[in-house]
């Protein structure tokens, strides 16, 4: 699968350029501001209560009036801001070249060294012209491809010119190794990734913890005017508007590392395709010295460590995985680039830019789809990527510039803010493990990028479809908080209900709910019906399973009874309603099928829970309408939708709990080695 589908170099590129301009789309240094217009000054408790009032659903005039006046109009700042990022990105990707090989002083290679080089690019690249330069400077053994369009170079040091003499493969292996960046064409992203987090660093980085730091020193908020912030210390958003500076610097640093290291793995690999014999470069690896300690090795920390790089000359496994650190990433700048468009202050922002999320949204989509399909045969990746996509669209949305206008504008306790994160991490987690599960799916027919299409378009249509629907959950979650609805006095309670109460609203019309249905069942299962021949590897056989499901299917029904019953009797405002018991009991039903199902099944027990789910849906409405009802008295539409989405939520989460419970099972009679699946490769 590694050379079917394009490499991570780019989609590294592409975190690292929706983090930039999704946070330099809503804060900037003031300076970009000041031809902006401003409009007159609200004293912070006038603004207090146009706020609680709007939040509320009430309508007061004097405050739409005093709205239009104090509008603010920041789209040049934020024209300004984008323009000079973009600006200093390309002065460093046209010149930097120059400006490298006049700071260390680099020559061009003479002589027979020169023919040799020339050879060698003439024999892996064909007619591609590359400049040969010497480092006299450095006496280690290390190279260096850099370049931009039109204009390629590799630098040897002068360790490696002595080489040539006392080393010929090493010389060949350090060289070759440069020359594979040239044909792999990731001189030019390199360049601009570099240029890009360095311009990113300057213009948003840097003044952002100048401000912060200032702020903190003079007990002022870090904003232009300050003193018209409500609902917040002006200290305590200094704090954390420094906090949110460092973590979006470790993230640009994790996207920055993401793009460099993957780049060196892949010009590994384009030397092995030359040579097969993997000495060379083993030899290399082994008497390279020692990575300088932390945190030095922050500095130049752009390769991989040397005990990966070793790793993947063996097996392909470094090359393809994803690790849990990229889906971090990903995750992080996922909930960066919907923070412009579906932030709770966001909503309320006026002549602002278009905020292209789904476009973002899309991208980051594809690059998930990219690297799941090449990492379809990483056993690791089963766990690391849900939980690192749970933990990077929490993070995320804490480290979204919208997150500290939040905390100042909107009255509502931080326990509520944190508590809705669960909902992102548990989103998260599950799109980690469908998206895994579609890779597995599709994997037998990916030949190319072209066979990729398919599942590319579907990750891409499921996520940027409900990108924006989801995250305005969270909005709904703080106005119900602030209008008391549902009265539960837990944050987490709250946030829970909250976003039942939402899911319902949303789905019960029934038109989203199917196309959830076809999209992220039917469609995946159908596919794998069709690859039904194709060899896999043998599930492992567990005893216990028949146990394990009885015990599941049991515990699954009476949890969701109990679930079911608190919600609805918050959600409907009135306990032991004729609506509520319909849906508690096709909940448990849907429940107890799915641990059946999951727990029976030696592969894809999430699918066939979610799939058992599906049909005792079918029974339950069947019943409903022939049994239980009197005669000639039918559900309307909405109803049938609403307990249909009730049916599948909790056949989803019974199916996947005991999904993971039958990973404890002991293995009958197998070695150990062979009941290696972990649960997350088997979600469907």
């Amino acid at each position: 699968m590694t050379g079917r589908v394009p490499s991570a170099t780019a989609s590294g590129f592409v975190l690292l350029i929706s983090l930039a301009f999704a946070t330099t789309a809503i804060y900037r240094p003031g300076v970009f501001d000041r031809l902006s217009t401003h409009g007159s000054p609200v004293p912070p408790k006038v603004r207090e209560a146009c706020l609680l009032a709007a939040l509320k659903g009430r309508d007061d005039p004097a405050c739409e009036v005093l709205g239009r006046a104090a509008d603010q109009d920041l789209r040049l700042g934020t024209l300004l801001c984008f323009a000079t990022l973009v600006l200093l990105t390309g002065l460093q990707y046209w010149f930097g070249p120059a400006w490298r090989i006049r700071r260390r002083r680099l020559r061009p290679v003479a002589g027979e060294v020169h023919d040799e080089l020339a050879r060698m690019a003439q024999e892996v690249l064909g007619g591609r012209r590359v400049v040969f330069l010497l480092d006299v400077l450095n006496p280690a053994v290390a190279g260096l491809a850099f370049g931009r369009a039109g204009r390629s170079y590799v630098v040897i040091s002068r360790g490696t010119w002595m080489l040539y003499e006392r080393d010929r493969p090493l010389f060949r292996a350090v060289v070759l190794h440069e020359l594979a960046h040239v044909r792999n064409r990731d001189l030019g992203i390199t360049a601009v990734t570099l240029a890009m987090w360095r311009s990113y660093a300057a213009v948003i980085l840097v003044p952002g913890l100048l401000a912060a730091v200032i702020g903190v020193l003079s007990g002022h908020a870090p904003f232009l005017r300050p003193l018209e912030m409500p609902f917040g210390s002006s200290v305590v958003l200094s704090w954390l508007f420094a906090a949110q500076i460092i973590g979006l610097a470790v993230l640009s640093w994790l996207t920055r590392s993401a793009v460099l290291q993957s780049r060196e793995l892949m010009a590994d690999a384009r030397v092995l395709s030359w040579q097969e014999d993997a000495t060379p470069l083993r030899r290399l690896f082994e008497d390279a010295p020692a990575p300088r300690r932390w945190p030095v090795s922050l500095r130049v920390r752009t390769h991989p460590h040397l005990a990966v790089r070793r790793a993947a000359l063996d097996e392909p496994g470094p090359l393809v995985r994803q690790g849990f650190v990229f889906p971090v990433a990903l995750g992080g700048c996922f909930s960066l680039t919907m923070d412009p468009a579906a932030s709770f202050t966001a909503l309320g922002r006026t002549n602002t830019l278009p905020w292209p999320a789904e476009v973002f949204a899309l991208l980051l989509a594809v690059v998930l789809g990219l690297r799941a399909l090449r990492a379809v045969e990483a056993p690791s990746d089963a766990v690391h990527v849900p939980l690192g996509l749970a933990v990077g669209l929490a993070g995320g949305w804490l480290l979204a510039p919208s997150r500290m206008t939040d905390h100042a504008l909107a009255p509502f306790p931080v326990s509520v803010q944190l508590a809705g994160l669960v909902l992102l991490a548990v989103a998260g987690l599950l799109l980690g493990v469908w998206v895994r599960w579609v890779a597995r799916v599709w994997a037998p027919r990916v030949r190319d990028l072209r066979s990729a299409l398919a599942p590319l378009l579907l990750i891409a249509a499921v996520v940027t479809l409900t990108a924006r629907t989801f995250y305005r959950v969270q909005s709904d979650i703080i106005i119900a908080h602030v209008q008391d609805y549902p009265a539960v006095s837990d944050p987490l309670a709250h946030v829970l209900i909250s976003a039942q109460i939402t899911l319902d609203s949303r789905l019960s019309t029934g038109a989203l709910l199917l196309v959830a249905v076809v999209l992220l069942m039917l469609v995946p299962m159908a596919v794998r019906f069709t690859t039904l021949g194709e060899p896999r590897p043998p599930a492992p056989r567990r005893t216990g399973r028949v146990a394990l499901a009885v015990g599941s299917a049991a515990a699954a029904a009476l949890i969701t009874v109990l679930v079911s019953g608190t919600v609805n009797a918050y959600v409907f405002q009135r306990p032991g309603t004729t609506l509520s018991d319909h849906l508690a009991v096709g909940a448990a039903f849907a429940a107890a099928l799915a641990a059946v199902a999951a727990g029976l099944s030696r592969t894809s027990p999430v699918a066939k829970g979610m799939l058992a789910g599906l049909a005792g849906a079918v029974v339950h409405a069947l019943v409903l309408e022939l049994v239980v009802l009197p005669l000639r008295t039918a559900l309307p539409w909405t109803i049938h939708m609403l307990i249909l989405e009730r049916m599948l939520e909790a056949a989803l989460i019974a199916g996947l709990a005991t999904a993971l419970l039958t990973r404890l099972l002991p293995v009958r009679g197998e070695p150990a080695a062979a009941a290696a699946v972990p649960v997350g490769e088997t979600p469907g």
